[in-house]
C-alpha cells in the first residue's frame, strides 16, 4: 500500500538521487579577489560551482563542487610557466553524510579557494579544469574556467609589459579569450572575446554575459546578455554594471567513448571567463 510515510521517502530518496546526481550537473567557475595588483601582493581564487537555474544561465551556488579527484587546478605565470595549485586548495565548505526517512545523502555546502602571491610583474591566469562521466547520464562533461590578474611593480602606471598576453589561448578544448584587457574594466568599456574550440574559432555559438545577483531573461527573449558569435567565433559586450560578470559557453556533441572505464554517449562542455567591472570614476583619470 502507498502510505504517506512510503510518499515522503519516495520524495526524499527522488531529492537524494537529485543530490547526488548534481554532482557534477551543474557548471563550474573561479574569480579572484582583485584584478590588478602589486607583486607581494596576495590574491585569492574561488572556485564556485553552480549554474543551475534558467538554463545554467545564473550565478547562483550550488551544493556541489569541483571534483579533486577529476580537475586540474594551474596557475599559468608572466614567464610562462605552469604552476600546480592543488597543493594550495582547499575545501572551506562543511559536507556531511546525512539520513532522513532513512535514505543516506551528502549535504555539500561551500565550495574551493586557493591562493598565490604575485612574484612576477606582468599578466596571471588562473586555469580549472574537470573531465567525467556524470552520474545520472550517459554523457562526458568537460569544464574549463579561467580568471586574469596583472600584477605591477609600481602604482605609477605600467612599468613594462608582460611576457604573457591576456589574448594567448591556454589551450582549454572550449575556451574563452578576451581580446582586449578584461583585467581593467570600468562601466561604459567594451570587452571583445573570442571562443575556441580545441583551438579554431567557434561560429554561432551562444554567449551569455551574466552579472552577479542578476536573473536573466528566459532562454529565447531577447536580451544583451546572450550573444552569438560570428562565422571568427568573435563577439563584443558592454557593461552596464560595476559587478562581477561571468561570461559562458555551451556546447554539446555527440562524442562518445569511454573514460576511466565508465562509457558515454555524448559529450557536453562548458568554458567560462569570469572578469570584474569597477565603477566609472569621475574626473581626471588614474594611471594605468
Amino acid at each position: 500500500m502507498f502510505t504517506k510515510s512510503t510518499a515522503i521517502r519516495t520524495l526524499v530518496l527522488l531529492a537524494t538521487l537529485v543530490l547526488i546526481g548534481g554532482a557534477h550537473a551543474h557548471d563550474g567557475w573561479i574569480q579572484t579577489n582583485v584584478t590588478r595588483l602589486l607583486v607581494g601582493d596576495m590574491c585569492y581564487i574561488d572556485m564556485l560551482f553552480g549554474n543551475h537555474g534558467n538554463t545554467h544561465r545564473d550565478y547562483k551556488v550550488w551544493g556541489s563542487k569541483w571534483d579533486m579527484t577529476k580537475s586540474t587546478f594551474t596557475l599559468h605565470t608572466p614567464k610562462g610557466e605552469a604552476i600546480d595549485l592543488r597543493d594550495r586548495t582547499i575545501d572551506v565548505g562543511y559536507s556531511e553524510i546525512k539520513v532522513v526517512q532513512g535514505v543516506s545523502f551528502r549535504d555539500v555546502n561551500g565550495y574551493l579557494v586557493a591562493s598565490f602571491q604575485a612574484s612576477q610583474q606582468g599578466l596571471y591566469i588562473a586555469d580549472v579544469r574537470q573531465d567525467t562521466v556524470v552520474t545520472y547520464a550517459p554523457e562526458r562533461s568537460i569544464k574549463c574556467a579561467k580568471a586574469m590578474v596583472r600584477a605591477f611593480a609600481s602604482t605609477i602606471g605600467r612599468q613594462g609589459e608582460s611576457a604573457r598576453r591576456f589574448n594567448a589561448p591556454v589551450n582549454q578544448v572550449l575556451e574563452v579569450v578576451p581580446l582586449n584587457d578584461p583585467t581593467d574594466l570600468t562601466v561604459g568599456d567594451r570587452l571583445s572575446i573570442q571562443i575556441l574550440y580545441k583551438g579554431k574559432p567557434l561560429p554561432h555559438a551562444h554567449v551569455s554575459v551574466i552579472p552577479r545577483g542578476k536573473e536573466l531573461p528566459p532562454m529565447g527573449t531577447p536580451n544583451p546578455h546572450d550573444i552569438m558569435t560570428d562565422m571568427h567565433g568573435k563577439l563584443s559586450y558592454t557593461f552596464d554594471e560595476a559587478n562581477y560578470h561571468l561570461i559562458v559557453v555551451h556546447l554539446e556533441t555527440d562524442e562518445a567513448g569511454v573514460l576511466d572505464g565508465v562509457p558515454y554517449e555524448f559529450t557536453k562542455y562548458t568554458g567560462d571567463l569570469s572578469v570584474i567591472v569597477r565603477p566609472k570614476i569621475r574626473g581626471p583619470n588614474p594611471p594605468r
